[in-house]
C-alpha cells in the first residue's frame, strides 16, 4: 500500500513540483492551497500519513495546522516548511509536536532523506505503541481473578490507583500472591501504560550494582564504567519502576531512594548534574516492614513514604473457591500451550485444592497444574494428578513429619526459636530464600534470627 503525503502549501508553483517529485518517488500525494480544505478532507476521511506543510499561509499558519490536527487526534509525522526569517517559529512548531522544518527554498534532496527518516521512525513508534496497546490487552484489571471479598478489594483499589498516577503504592503479601502481575495491571490501566515498566529485583543484586541499575552512572564511575549509561528511573521517565523484594535493599541506598521519592531529582553513580525525571514508583514484600522497622531493619521515613497506599494480596488458602476459579483459568492456558483438552476436576481433585495450604499461593497452583496437565491421559483432573507437598514442607522428598506442636504458656520467642529451628531442620536441602519466602520474612531477617536463636550449633545444615 502507497504511503499518502498531504502537500499544504499556498503557492502553486511549490504544491505542483513537490508533487511531482514525491509522486516519482513512489508516494500517493495530494496537495492543497489551502489548509482549511485540508482540514476537511481529514474529517471527511482522507487521512494521509505524512504532511508538508507552510508555516505561512493565509487562512492558516503551520502551528494552527499541527493544534488542528491534535483536536482531530491524527497523530502523524508534520514537516513544517519556513523561510529564513521564520525559523525560530519553525523551532516552536517542533516544541508543539512538528516532526522537524525545512527552510525555503527546500532542498529536493533533504526534503526525501527527512520524509524517509519521518516514516522509518514513526513506523517504530506505531510498532511499539501496537506492543503496548497489546500489553493493556492482556492486563486488564478483570484479570486479577477471584471472587472472595480480598479480591475484589484488591481490583477496586487497582481501579482507583489508576487515576491517581503518581502515588506511590506497596503491594504486600507472601510469595507467589500475584504481586508482580497486580503492579503491572496497575500500570498498564493509568495514563501512564504508553511508557515503560521496569521491574528490578532488589534482593537480586549487590548494593552497588542495585544503585548503578536504578540512578546509572557517568563514564568513569567506576573501574568497568567506559561509557556513561542511564538508570531505571532515567529511561522509566513517564512510566512506572516496580522495585520487589524492597525489603532487601540496604540501609544507605533506602536513604537515597527516599530522597529521589521526595523530589524526583537524583544524579548518577559519578555525576555532578542533578536530573529530574517524571517516574511513578511501586514496591513490593512479602516481609513485615512494620517489624523491620521496629528492629531497625528498615527506614521509618522510607517505610511512611512507600506505604502511601498498601495493596494487601490475599493468601490463596483464604480465598475460598477462588483457587478452584484460578485453577480452571489456568487449565484454559495449559490447553492451549500443551495442546491439550482437559475439562476440568473431578470433585475429589476439587475437594483436594480446597483443603491444601497452598504455601506458595497461586505460583505453587500453576506447577501443581502444570504437572498435572502433562501426565493426565483423562480429560478431568483427579485427585490423584495433583502432587502436593505435605504441610510444613517445601518440597515432596523429605520425610520429615512436617507437624509444629508447642506447649501453652512459653514465651513468643521461645516459640519463634522453636519453629524457625524446625523449618530449617525440615527444610534441611532447601534455600534460605525459600525457607524466608515460606515464613513471610526476608532472607537477611532470617539470617539475624538464625544469629540471634544461635540455631548455628543446634541445626546442622
Amino acid at each position: 500500500m502507497e504511503q499518502r503525503i498531504f502537500v499544504v502549501d499556498d503557492d502553486p508553483k511549490i504544491t505542483k513540483l513537490y508533487t511531482k517529485v514525491l509522486k516519482r518517488d513512489g508516494y500517493e500525494v495530494e496537495a492543497f492551497m489551502n489548509p482549511v480544505k485540508m482540514t476537511e478532507a481529514i474529517e471527511d476521511g482522507e487521512t494521509p500519513d505524512l504532511m508538508l506543510a507552510d508555516m505561512k499561509m493565509p487562512q492558516m499558519t503551520g502551528v494552527e495546522v499541527l493544534e488542528k490536527l491534535n483536536d482531530i487526534g491524527l497523530d502523524i509525522p508534520v514537516i513544517i516548511m519556513t523561510g529564513h526569517s521564520t525559523v525560530q517559529t519553525a523551532v516552536e512548531a517542533m516544541r508543539q509536536g512538528a516532526f522537524h522544518y525545512l527552510q525555503k527554498p527546500v532542498n529536493l534532496e533533504e526534503m526525501r532523506a527527512l520524509i524517509e527518516k519521518a516514516f522509518k521512525l514513526y513506523g517504530a513508534k506505531q510498532e511499539l505503541d501496537e506492543i503496548k496497546d497489546q500489553k493493556k490487552a492482556e492486563h486488564p484489571i478483570e484479570g486479577i481473578l477471584g471472587e472472595s471479598d480480598a479480591i475484589v478489594q484488591v481490583r477496586e483499589t487497582i481501579q482507583t490507583l489508576c487515576s491517581a498516577a503518581n502515588t506511590t503504592v506497596l503491594f504486600s503479601g507472601e510469595t507467589g500472591t500475584g504481586k508482580n502481575l497486580a503492579a503491572e495491571t496497575l500500570h498498564y490501566n493509568s495514563p501512564r501504560a504508553k511508557n515503560a515498566f521496569m521491574e528490578i529485583n532488589c534482593a537480586a543484586l549487590p548494593e552497588n550494582l542495585l544503585e548503578a541499575e536504578l540512578f546509572g552512572y557517568e563514564k568513569g564511575a567506576f573501574t568497568d564504567a567506559r561509557d556513561a549509561k542511564p538508570g531505571l528511573f532515567e529511561i522509566a521517565s513517564g512510566g512506572t519502576v516496580f522495585l520487589d523484594e524492597i525489603d532487601s535493599m540496604s540501609m544507605g541506598l533506602q536513604a537515597k531512594l527516599l530522597s529521589f521519592l521526595e523530589s524526583r531529582t537524583f544524579r548518577r553513580l559519578g555525576g555532578v548534574e542533578d536530573r529530574t525525571v517524571d517516574t511513578r514508583v511501586l514496591c513490593a514484600t512479602n516481609a513485615d516492614l512494620e517489624s523491620q522497622v521496629k528492629d531497625k531493619e528498615f527506614r521509618k521515613d522510607l517505610f511512611f513514604r512507600i506505604n502511601v497506599v498498601n495493596v494487601r494480596m490475599p493468601a490463596l488458602r483464604h480465598m475460598g473457591d477462588d483457587v478452584i476459579l484460578i485453577a480452571r483459568h489456568m487449565i484454559n492456558d495449559f490447553n492451549r500451550e500443551l495442546g491439550r483438552d482437559v475439562q476440568g476436576f473431578t470433585e475429589p481433585a476439587k475437594h483436594k485444592l480446597r483443603q491444601h495450604m497452598w504455601p506458595g499461593n497461586v505460583r505453587e497452583l500453576r506447577n501443581v497444574l502444570e504437572r498435572a496437565m502433562i501426565f493426565t491421559n483423562d480429560p478431568h483432573i483427579d485427585a490423584d494428578d495433583l502432587t502436593l507437598a505435605p504441610p510444613g514442607r517445601l518440597d515432596d522428598d523429605q520425610t520429615l513429619d512436617g507437624a509444629f506442636t508447642y506447649p501453652l504458656g512459653r514465651s513468643l520467642k521461645e516459640v519463634e526459636k522453636e519453629y524457625i529451628k524446625r523449618m530449617l531442620e525440615v527444610n534441611n536441602d532447601s534455600s534460605y530464600v525459600d525457607i524466608a519466602d515460606t515464613l513471610g520474612i526476608s532472607k537477611k531477617t532470617l539470617w539475624d534470627k538464625r544469629k540471634r536463636y544461635n540455631l548455628d550449633e543446634e541445626v546442622d545444615r
